[in-house]
């Protein structure tokens, strides 16, 4: 996403906290390891003696709690069902033979079908769909009481069993229904069963970073990662112009929830080098955000970089340069770039990752551990195959060629150590590999007031590789509801709510894409960790196990 509020920083502000830092810094010189790079002088400051501490944490695994009675069957037609928006029932065999008296069709937003339905006992159901589509894994929606719990898919164009696991529903008379999301779905029938407990084994994941000379205070906070994964859902949230926690997403959180994020989003955009050379200095207060929220709030700090294309490339199409980053704007040939085509868009290449690594520089030696997603969103929508930022626009061989590029650029040219890598290209085709990733994320704006888990494409994640990563939603609009998607098996690692619109209206918390009910069931669910409720992360054990068998299990 873009934020497109501009907001003028104080300079003045900027350089009195830089010169408070550099005073309490010491020189450290590290030298660039190929390509003739000239060495660079690094202030790195000092830290406090490390002693380890879980806090009060619980690491107790979460298995789902089902009361639902181990004989419950509920099956249905669904021409028997309560039809809603252009819904209709069908008779024809055009996708295999039905059963009953027809079928429903359901395509346009507002379709659904529901039906009254007694549970004894409130717990995780199985439902299995005989359903059909005209495209290819069509994806809509199971409700309860109206509101969206969670997706079905719909894989065969001919009907057949197409299974939503382990769907959450209380105790009592509920309206089940099934809604359009995705595109058209022919429903036959559906049976309701009792769900299997689910496997936990998924969140079982290492705790080594794919940097192996990562810095200590960067391995402490990815082994936290790692051994909440699947017990919590950690907060997140991305501050309008950078203003950290003194943003009004920030305060309106804490002013209608009581609680503040424990992940404060943050972007890089202004700092790309043809938004300076066109006047941009709203990157100024981007690494002193960062260092505060870690070094005094004892928050986590997440990155993206809405790259701009280089001067020459930009003003293209009609757009302005400022929208430079966009396939659209910007004739910047990624290819071209790299496979020696265009040189001078490769020597851009490298100047832009330079102008970065400074920053990020800044922060490794402030041992501020980052959450660093480049080039995200760049395989666009999976479905549809459809780019929209540049450094995706040339396919997936050039991406991840970048990929690598930059991984090595910032690693081992600039010995910049303090960085989890983050990846969420989207589209798997555009994975660069284990090797090159610790994290698997994805970006996600439902529409306005779907609170499902965001199942389908949870899942879809889980196939980009056959090891388990962690998985998080890592930008959002509309948010879930966590105890829908720690049922049924979607436990995000965290949610990034994007700022504006999708957090506020008219400068308050907004109900447009979530709810005010659910923002603040959200925010004080015990599944969910906010700030006040992280660990001491500089503390926090490098090796979990070890140091409870040394703590007697505290």
């Amino acid at each position: 996403m873009y934020p497109y509020a501009k907001r003028a920083v104080s300079f003045i502000t900027a350089m009195a906290l830089t010169a408070v830092m550099a005073g309490c810094s010491k020189d450290d010189s590290s030298g660039a390891e190929s390509k003739g790079e000239t060495t660079t002088t690094r202030k790195v400051i000092t830290t406090a003696p490390v002693v380890e501490t879980l806090g009060d944490l619980d690491l107790s695994d979460v298995q789902n709690e089902n009361d639902a009675p181990a004989d419950f069957k509920y099956e249905a037609e669904a021409e028997t069902g309560e039809l809603s928006g252009s819904a209709s029932v069908l008779n024809q065999n055009f996708v295999g033979d039905y059963s009953g008296d027809g079928f429903v069709s359901i395509a346009a937003e507002g379709d659904c079908v529901e039906f009254e339905i007694e549970f004894e006992g409130g717990g995780s159901y199985d439902i299995t769909i005989i359903s059909a589509s005209d495209k290819e894994s069509v994806s809509n929606l199971i409700t309860v009481d109206g509101a969206s719990l969670t997706s079905f898919k719909t894989n065969t164009d001919q009907f057949g069993e197409n299974v939503a696991a382990n769907v959450l529903i209380p105790e009592g008379t509920h309206k089940i229904g099934f809604k359009a999301s995705d595109g058209l779905c022919y429903i036959d029938r559906f049976v309701i069963t009792p769900a299997q407990d689910l496997d936990l084994s998924q969140y079982e994941v290492s705790n080594t970073l794919c940097n192996p000379n990562a810095t200590e205070e960067t391995r402490r906070l990815y082994n936290f990662l790692t051994d909440v994964y699947g017990k919590y859902t950690i907060s997140g949230q991305y501050s309008s112009d950078n203003q950290g926690a003194d943003s009004r997403e920030f305060k309106e959180i804490l002013k209608n929830t009581g609680k503040t994020p424990a992940i404060l989003g943050l972007d890089l955009m202004e700092s790309s080098p043809s938004r300076v050379a066109n006047g941009s200095g709203g990157g100024n207060m981007v690494p002193l955000q960062a260092i505060d929220w870690w070094n005094n709030k004892g928050g986590i700090v997440s990155m993206c970089w809405h790259w701009n294309a280089p001067e020459p490339y930009l003003n293209y199409n009609g757009g302005a340069w400022w929208q430079g980053f966009y396939s659209e704007y910007t004739n910047f040939n990624l290819a071209a770039a790299l496979d020696g085509s265009d040189p001078d868009g490769y020597d851009y290449l490298i100047r832009d990752i330079d102008a970065i690594a400074e920053i990020l520089m800044e922060l490794d030696d402030n041992h501020v551990p980052i959450l660093w997603r480049p080039l995200h969103e760049g395989g666009g929508d999976p479905k549809w195959k459809n780019p929209w930022f540049w450094w995706g626009s040339s396919g997936a061989d050039a991406y991840i060629e970048l990929w690598k590029l930059m991984y090595d650029r910032l690693t081992n040219v600039h010995n910049i150590n303090n960085l989890i890598w983050v990846w969420n290209g989207q589209d798997p085709t555009y994975y660069p590999g284990d090797e090159y990733v610790d994290i698997i994320g994805y970006d996600l704006y439902p529409d306005p007031q779907d609170s499902s888990s965001q199942k389908d494409t949870y899942d879809l994640m889980k196939t980009v590789t056959d090891t388990n990563k962690i998985i998080a939603m890592t930008e959002n609009g509309s948010l879930f509801d966590p105890d829908a998607a720690f049922n049924d098996g979607s436990r995000w690692a965290w949610f990034s709510t994007w700022n504006g619109e999708f957090t506020l209206k008219d400068m308050q918390l907004s109900g447009e894409y979530t709810s005010l009910e659910l923002w603040d069931k959200i925010y004080n669910s015990e599944r969910v960790l906010t700030l006040d409720e992280l660990p001491d992360l500089k503390n926090y054990p490098l090796d979990t196990e070890k140091f409870l068998a040394e703590n007697g299990g505290q």
